[in-house]
């Protein structure tokens, strides 16, 4: 047992020492954070000066709503077109002045409505910049309610009272849970979806540590001069539960950061700030029981693959077959975030292999009975073992193998050797 403990002290401590461990570790509550409020501060800073727009309209009839339709376009409560008058009364002359000012970098861009623009509903803007799609989604749905308020004009509708029935709708989606209510416009997908991509990075980034570790000694023939002083099962143990508890250590802090990041976003939320995800104890707790669950069901997969070869290129072959699980069940993702309660996703997260991620995915969705999450951590728990067992079996014959690369057949024959 003391000799296990020294194992376990030493691959713990050469991995949390390490620069990358610590860098990754900063890095990942960054990530999630940065990219879970990133991109509305962003947005809100980059489209904070509005964009400098002039109309040219042939008819002179299209001007007036146009231009009232680009000042009621905002974003964070400010104006997002600023239409700047053309100097030139003559279309054709004005349309050239516009464009001598985009190229100068006097304005952003400019609307041509041409004489027949009402009846052919066909308008052109010129800018530099086209490619800012939600720029010109809002410039276009802004020209589309004028000219259809002009049509209801020439049907008998004065401009205020089709103002009126134009109003668009505000849909608010607001998310229920046992704690509260809170809007959320997509910030609860994001993070799942984030929390999905780390759990399986670094599930796939330990065992693949684990294996690269297994083969390093093995070609340096270190594990020669181990073994005759400790058994293969200790060492195996050792190297497993060092690794992933330097992984935990890892784990644990990027949950207290986001646990913070989660008590800010409800005060937030309170006094009726940006909305924020919410991340409850329930999802930080899963965060890391599920690493866990993963890291130990596929790192002992990984040792196993490490032991029974000789280089990392020998390995990748065999180690395909072991992460095979694990992207598949990450490209079930979109069908159990789109019906986390579906009887398919029900089936899928209860399976161990697709357990670490998919029933995490539906607690981030939509928090499923009690009974399922702990049916998956029963079966999970269950695989673990079995796993394990089969592996510390190939890892006993196969660490001290050297020459041709097993094939399947032969490493199935190692687990079942008594």
């Amino acid at each position: 047992m003391s000799r296990m403990l020294t194992v376990m002290r030493r691959e713990y401590l050469e991995r949390v020492r390490s620069r990358a461990f610590l860098v990754s570790t900063i890095l990942g509550p960054v990530l999630v954070i940065g990219l879970s409020i990133g991109p509305t501060l962003l947005m809100a800073r980059q489209r904070g000066k509005p964009l400098r727009v002039s109309i040219v309209d042939v008819s002179g009839t299209l001007s007036a709503p146009v231009e009232r339709a680009l000042a009621g376009g905002r974003v964070a409560d400010a104006r997002r077109f600023l239409v700047v008058p053309v100097g030139a009364a003559d279309p054709e002359a004005a349309k050239r002045v516009a464009r001598a000012d985009v190229v100068d970098g006097r304005l952003d861009g400019f609307l041509y409505l041409g004489a027949d623009a009402l009846s052919t509903l066909q308008v052109e803007y010129y800018g530099k910049n086209v490619s800012n799609m939600m720029d010109i989604r809002m410039l276009e749905k802004a020209v589309d309610d004028a000219l259809l308020e002009r049509r209801l004009s020439q049907e008998g509708l004065e401009g205020s009272r089709a103002q009126r029935l134009m109003r668009k709708l505000d849909l608010r989606p607001i998310r229920l849970t046992a704690t509260g209510e809170r809007e959320d416009r997509g910030a609860s997908f994001l993070l799942a979806l984030l929390l999905l991509t780390l759990l399986y990075s670094t599930v796939l980034l330990w065992g693949a540590a684990i294996m690269n570790g297994v083969i390093e000694e093995k070609a340096n023939r270190v594990v020669e001069v181990i073994v005759s002083s400790m058994p293969t099962s200790s060492l195996f143990a050792g190297k497993l539960v060092g690794v992933g508890a330097a992984g935990l250590t890892q784990f644990l802090v990027w949950s207290l950061t986001m646990a913070g990041f989660g008590l800010y976003g409800a005060a937030a939320a309170r006094s009726g700030g940006v909305p924020l995800p919410e991340l409850s104890p329930l999802l930080l707790v899963s965060f890391v029981v599920y690493f866990l669950l993963g890291y130990f069901l596929y790192g002992a997969l990984y040792a196993a693959v490490g032991s029974a070869v000789n280089t990392q290129q020998e390995a990748q072959s065999l180690a395909f077959p072991v992460m095979m699980p694990l992207v598949v069940g990450f490209v079930f993702f979109p069908a159990v975030l789109s019906s986390p309660d579906s009887p398919l996703a029900v089936v899928l997260s209860l399976i161990p292999f697709f357990t670490p991620m998919l029933m995490f995915l539906r607690i981030t969705a939509l928090t499923p009975p009690a009974w399922q999450i702990a049916l998956s951590l029963v079966l999970t728990l269950g695989a673990v073992v079995l796993v394990t067992w089969a592996a510390s079996r190939v890892y006993r014959v196969g660490i001290l193998m050297y020459g041709k690369r097993p094939t399947f057949p032969e490493i199935v024959r190692w687990a079942r050797m008594s």
